[in-house]
């Protein structure tokens, strides 16, 4: 006698999977033997509509599944995708243009040497190319079980191991076996109906009462039984009553007892809780109330123990089940068990398996309050800010919070006053960038706790530094549980009734699924997700991505329409600034918006700041190009208000120094030599630094960090700390360090009265006037030697070169000088306190660097009188040259071309002082000192 029972696996899970019947796909009979003849019938107008109405030979594309009765792995494939194979080809029904059919006998059609048992049969349905396919309405593969013997199973319901219903529907429950044999319902023990010698059975059920039922399938067969149970709930109606005062959507803690919970689920029927405090069971005194307008559920628990932790969901309409959107903390069934054995999260409970499934979420009373310690500090204005953004994956290798914690005096070091966290609420999985949110409240447990968090908020207020979140609202993935309470299957697309998001997103670029930002319910939901964060957390504003996502102007895949002024979003953005502003003055506002100059004029001009994205001219001029980037100031956009951050790097752009390094010029300079492209990387960071207005260093940029980006985008990036052990790097690290420096300490930079930039030629220039202190720098983007040139300064007088301490005289408003490749000054008005040698290459006036250990490098003779010998190292046969004073005045320049590398120069011209020669090919630069009597 075969017995086959799946009651308790009912109970524990609420369901199992019986693909007999989907929709799309049909099969004769209802119950195919893996053994026995099979027609599949597919119906081409469902599901995903590729082959609807195409008018074309159809082809199945077929596996045996022999990994399991659940597997969805294809072990055994016999034909390959995209030809036209003879016996793929379906059988199109007469007069009915999307019906297919396909007959085979599954143990004999698949080659099956080892005689493996085939569980199922996997299909998805294509024309003869590939070009055109049809699968489920969730884009997925359709699968049909297969019996192996005598079987009965339910055909209706399918895909599910429970019915739930209300007091007074009805549902007709159908069942089939394999072959003809005597078939009953039995509902709790009682025999309900009967169909003898039959393959199929149906039973009209009314529900009159609430409560729990077992309907068990049954066919019996001479001495050969089989069952299959079903769990069956008929709930009383939800008792209406008004939401108490004072009570929040998500769970709201009353004492160290009791709390409420509180569901939005509009038109919705019925919701339970289930959890830890009633065994996952869907009981009577669980099920929630529901408001007069049907708009929440909610229910009060009390008798909790005070501190514990609950593991909890909802239940809603008998069939769905998620955690609170609003909850702190959840819990994971794909991931949590990765935190556990790595103890990231010390104390954290394993997933309810085998109780329930999908994404559940914590509550826990009497919690003990994080001890903030840093409440008082300064904000920088927006123009003052230098944000470092920040990946917690991948700032370290420990990949955690309190890793930051441990690196946040290096921050300090650098100069950084803000740091912008990329998104660290609950994602999808557990290393990822983090714009795939699922739960909106919750910190991503990988990370840390949500005190550690906390810590690191706290600890950075302690070091001068806010923190910035970067805050993900244009979209959720699919195990968000209000995308769940609406939607296609388990993680598909939102319904048309979905209150929060659109079925289509209505902009290029989207991911997951799209906010609809002119919803009453996701202006609501956004608003509190915003204070909460500035409120628990006490973060000190956002970085909202992909912000030109907040429209309902439909622009489907037009870029440039999407990018046009839409007073619709400017409408949007205003109404969250504002709420933001109302609770929160000080609150930091950016926008990754990157829309059309008017529009975010409006916004910036409203106070709002936003992203200015110059990576493209920067990545150019880091190969050995020139270009005017002069957008990366404010007023060159006509804002009235110091809000654009432009930056040279931030996640999504491939590195400046991965560019130089990869492809920059060779000739007349090879900028592909660490020393070199160091040296033209200072030049674009000063330059960068030098246009009024806040920063952004996306992390590791400040010692030229040049891992590729998008040999694999979203993948964990090497940390390369080690690169600060790099003299050369340590050069570009520590010019970081003098900008940010000059730019905290001196206005000029952040609100100077008068700014010019010259930044079209070769030779660039950026004047910046204040009563305190004017500044001017100058630098030659070109690769070759740009001799006398004529820059600007806004006033005669002396003038210093900020690293080097020399003092210069300007006798007009112009200056003669000359600029070797990626030679910059910067020049101050008054004397500033001279930072240490050797950051610029430059600093060899007052700092000579030992010769390169490569062949020698002579000057003689030193003192000299009237001529100079030069012997360049070998290899450096022709070699461009040049001789200057002690003011950065060129007195002569040249190439050299000599097969004994010696050079000859008569002095008999030039007055006594102190000057340097420089010579340079495309691998080295070399500098030496001489005195001229």
């Amino acid at each position: 006698m075969i017995k086959k029972s799946l009651f308790f696996l009912i109970l524990v899970f609420g369901f199992f999977t019986v693909t007999r019947t989907i929709a799309q796909v049909t099969t004769e009979p209802a119950i195919p033997l893996a053994s026995g003849s099979v027609k599949i019938i597919y119906d081409a107008s469902k599901g995903t509509t590729g082959l609807k109405d195409c008018n074309c030979d159809v082809y199945i594309h077929i596996g045996a599944v022999t990994g399991g009765p659940a597997s969805t792995t294809w072990t055994i494939v016999p034909f390959q995708w995209g030809t036209a194979n003879s016996s793929a080809k379906m059988t199109r029904v007469t007069g009915q243009p999307n019906i297919y059919t396909f007959e085979l006998t599954p143990n004999s059609f698949f080659n099956n040497p080892n005689n493996l048992t085939i569980y199922r049969l996997g299909m998805v349905f294509r024309n003869a190319d590939g070009s055109k396919e049809g699968k489920t309405s969730t884009n997925s593969d359709f699968f049909v079980d297969l019996a192996q013997g005598f079987d009965v199973s339910f055909t209706a319901p399918q895909g599910t191991g429970s019915v739930s219903l209300e007091v007074g529907e009805r549902f007709e429950f159908k069942a089939a076996a394999t072959e003809a044999a005597d078939l009953s319902f039995e509902l709790d023990g009682e025999i309900v109906a009967e169909a003898k010698n039959a393959q199929a059975i149906s039973y009209n059920f009314t529900a009159t009462q609430s409560g729990n039922f077992t309907l068990v399938a049954k066919a019996i067969k001479g001495d050969v039984e089989d069952t299959q149970s079903l769990s069956l709930v008929v709930f009383g109606p939800s008792e209406t009553a008004p939401l108490p005062t004072g009570v929040k959507l998500g769970i709201n803690y009353l004492t160290d007892t009791e709390v409420i919970l509180a569901l939005q689920a509009p038109q919705k029927s019925i919701a339970h809780v289930i959890g830890d405090f009633n065994d996952w069971k869907v009981l009577p005194e669980y099920q929630m109330k529901r408001t007069p307008d049907k708009e929440i559920f909610w229910l009060r628990i009390s008798g909790l123990t005070p501190q514990q932790e609950y593991i909890f969901q909802y239940l809603v309409d008998g069939t769905i089940r998620i955690g609170d959107p609003y909850a702190d903390k959840t819990s994971d069934p794909f991931n949590d068990q990765e935190i556990i054995t790595q103890n990231r999260y010390p104390g954290l409970k394993p997933y309810p398996s085998g109780k329930t499934e999908f994404q559940a979420t914590y509550l826990q009373t009497a919690q003990t309050a994080y001890p903030w310690k840093n409440l008082t500090y300064t904000r920088p204005k927006p123009e003052e800010l230098v944000v470092y953004e920040l990946l917690v994956r991948d700032f370290d290798e420990k990949r955690t919070y309190q890793a930051v914690i441990d690196r946040l005096d290096y921050l300090k070091s650098l100069g950084i006053n803000a740091i912008e966290l990329m998104p660290v609420g609950e994602f999808e999985g557990n290393l990822s960038w983090g714009y795939n949110p699922s739960f909106f409240f919750a910190p991503d447990k990988y990370y840390g706790t949500k005190n550690d968090l906390k810590r690191l908020i706290d600890e950075a207020h302690g070091k001068g530094m806010v923190v910035i979140l970067d805050m993900v609202l244009n979209h959720a993935f699919g195990q968000n549980p209000m995308v769940r309470l609406y939607n296609d299957g388990d993680y598909g697309a939102p319904t048309e009734d979905n209150p929060w998001f659109n079925r289509v997103a209505k902009h290029p670029f989207n991911v997951g699924y799209d906010f609809n930002h002119e919803s009453k319910y996701t202006q609501a939901f956004v608003d509190s997700v915003n204070n909460y964060w500035l409120t628990e957390y006490k973060v000190d504003g956002f970085r909202f991505d992909l912000s030109k996502g907040f429209t309902q102007v439909n622009s489907g895949d037009n870029v440039n329409f999407w990018s046009q002024y839409d007073p619709s979003r400017i409408k949007i953005w205003k109404h969250i600034y504002d709420r933001i502003k109302a609770n929160h003055p000080e609150a930091y506002v950016i926008l990754e918006h990157l829309s059309a100059n008017d529009e975010e004029k409006e916004l910036a001009d409203y106070g709002m700041m936003l992203w200015g994205n110059i990576n493209f001219d920067f990545r150019e001029m880091a190969k050995g190009q020139s270009k005017n980037f002069d957008y990366a100031y404010f007023k060159t956009r006509n804002w009235t208000k110091n809000g654009l951050i432009a930056y040279m790097e931030s996640h999504d752009e491939e590195r400046v120094m991965w560019e130089t390094l990869n492809f920059g010029a060779i000739s007349p300079i090879n900028l592909k030599a660490l020393e070199n492209a160091v040296n033209r990387n200072q030049l674009l960071t000063a330059f960068y630094f030098g246009i009024p207005g806040p920063k952004m260093i996306w992390q590791f940029g400040e010692f030229g960090y040049d891992a590729e980006l998008n040999n694999d985008r979203l993948g964990i990036k090497p940390t390369r700390w080690n690169y600060l052990d790099n003299p050369q790097r340590q050069r570009l690290f520590k010019l970081y360090q003098e900008m940010i420096k000059l730019k905290k300490e001196h206005a000029v930079f952040n609100n100077p009265d008068k700014t010019t930039l010259n930044l079209s030629a070769t030779v660039k220039s950026i004047i910046l006037e204040h009563p305190d202190l004017d500044v001017v720098i100058h630098g030659n983007f070109g690769l070759s030697t740009a001799a006398a040139v004529t820059v600007p300064f806004p006033k005669p007088g002396k003038w210093y070169n900020y690293f080097t301490g020399e003092e210069i005289t300007v006798s007009g408003s112009s200056l003669s000088l000359s600029f070797r490749p990626n030679e910059l000054v910067l020049l101050t008005s008054k004397k500033l306190p001279t930072p240490e040698k050797g950051i610029l290459q430059e600093d060899f006036i007052t700092s000579i660097p030992e010769p390169i250990t490569e062949g020698e490098f002579k000057v003689y003779p030193n003192p000299a009188t009237h001529s100079l010998t030069v012997e360049l190292p070998k290899g450096m046969e022709e070699a461009h040259y040049r001789v200057i004073d002690m003011s950065g005045r060129l007195i002569f320049d040249g190439q050299g071309r000599t097969a004994d590398q010696i050079l000859g120069f008569d002095l008999s011209g030039i007055q006594a002082g102190i000057y340097i020669f420089e010579a340079f090919d495309n691998k080295r630069v070399l500098h030496q000192r001489f005195i001229k009597k």
